[in-house]
């Protein structure tokens, strides 16, 4: 069975998927083993993947497992991510390699090293801006798993408490004298009472947008410590809505006293220059307010917590952290009153990489 998809592969050009509705991938040209050899590993692979024996009628196989059945070894992919389905249809982000079941199962996330090199950093970075009068707090997000660790599959062993971003929190609040947390005992607390990720349809690569709430709230109690005046919003002060299948859309009572400005409003600024994302910058009506600015990645996007700091702040600027080597000059471009760094839990080691890589600061 194994052999047969080898043996029946298709050799013929210009294939078309009608499953997929796109062309498949040509062979590619031998030449490149010597020009372009990378090139050509990659371009083979791609066409071997869509060229293999009897591709469509596997297609059409998997297409036709039910995914929603709570055998909790079972995975399965969606695009290119990969999914858990644990208890009671609980579905888990996996990533791509399956390194979060190690981070599930506690194993480490990062070296000594990574820790050592980030907390020096991070203690370099607070103090440029603190002789700038600038605040600065770190911010960690948590996976699903982390909130959600009883619907996990049984099959897989979960590791002791605390959790390996729990340890990394502590390490950087007993090492650094930064303001550094992550939102998951404020997570916990909510959860008996809200659903604060999707179970099974959706996004379930973030939290819902009622998990982004209390990630916001979290947030303001530290920024609350250097701008006592900004009142944060509270359940009250928000409606809960519902898709059909269960989806939770969350508005502000109020309405929202902001825009969001195209990157162009900023003539010294290269739109190109962004490795990821393309700036997004809020301004609110109100011009009194302090500047905030996010190295952050799509957690803080304006469909989860982005909307309340437009509320709260003048102008709020949002930057994809990979852009975070420039961090010096994006400081003297935004001005901001206060800049804070996040990243998800399962990109951790990647973040450490960038913050690590910051040019030495004056």
């Amino acid at each position: 069975m194994l052999a047969l998809p080898l043996v029946f592969v298709d050799f013929s050009s210009e294939k078309v998927s009608v499953q997929e509705n796109r062309m498949l991938a040509e062979y590619p040209k031998l030449a490149d083993i010597r020009n372009k050899p990378e090139t050509f590993v990659q371009e083979f692979e791609a066409w071997f993947k869509d060229s293999t024996g009897f591709r469509e009628e596997l297609l059409s196989l998997y297409k036709a497992v039910n995914k929603k059945r709570t055998n909790n070894i079972i995975q399965y992919t969606d695009g290119q991510y990969t999914f858990l389905i644990g208890e009671q249809g609980h579905h888990y982000f996996a990533y791509e390699g399956g390194w979060m079941i190690s981070k599930f199962q506690g194993k480490k996330v990062l070296s000594d090293r990574q820790l050592s090199s980030m907390a020096a950093k991070l203690e370099e970075v607070k103090t440029y801006l603190e002789n700038k009068g600038i605040p600065l707090v770190i911010m960690f997000c948590t996976d699903k798993e982390s909130i959600y660790p009883e619907f996990y599959p049984k099959s897989i062993k979960r590791g002791p408490e605390p959790i390996q971003l729990d340890q990394i929190t502590s390490y950087f609040q007993e090492n650094t004298s930064v303001d550094v947390f992550n939102i998951r005992k404020a997570l916990l607390e909510e959860k008996e009472t809200y659903l604060l990720y999707v179970v099974s349809q959706g996004d379930l690569t973030h939290y819902n947008q009622i998990g982004a709430f209390f990630t916001y709230r979290e947030l303001m109690k530290h920024i609350n410590i250097y701008f006592p005046q900004i009142t944060p919003y509270e359940p009250d002060d928000i409606d809960i809505s519902y898709d059909k299948i269960g989806i939770p859309d969350v508005t502000l009572k109020s309405g929202f006293t902001y825009q969001k400005l195209d990157s162009s409003f900023f003539p010294d600024l290269d739109p190109n220059q962004f490795s990821t994302k393309k700036i997004i910058v809020y301004e609110n009506i109100n011009s009194d307010l302090p500047v905030i600015l996010f190295f952050s990645d799509s957690y803080s996007s304006e469909d989860f917590i982005g909307k309340y700091f437009g509320q709260h702040f003048r102008r709020a600027i949002f930057i994809h952290y990979s852009n975070i080597r420039r961090f010096k000059e994006y400081i003297n471009l935004f001005n901001p009153d206060i800049v804070i760094l996040e990243s998800a839990e399962r990109e951790i080691r990647v973040f450490a990489n960038f913050v690590i890589e910051i040019p030495e600061l004056p």
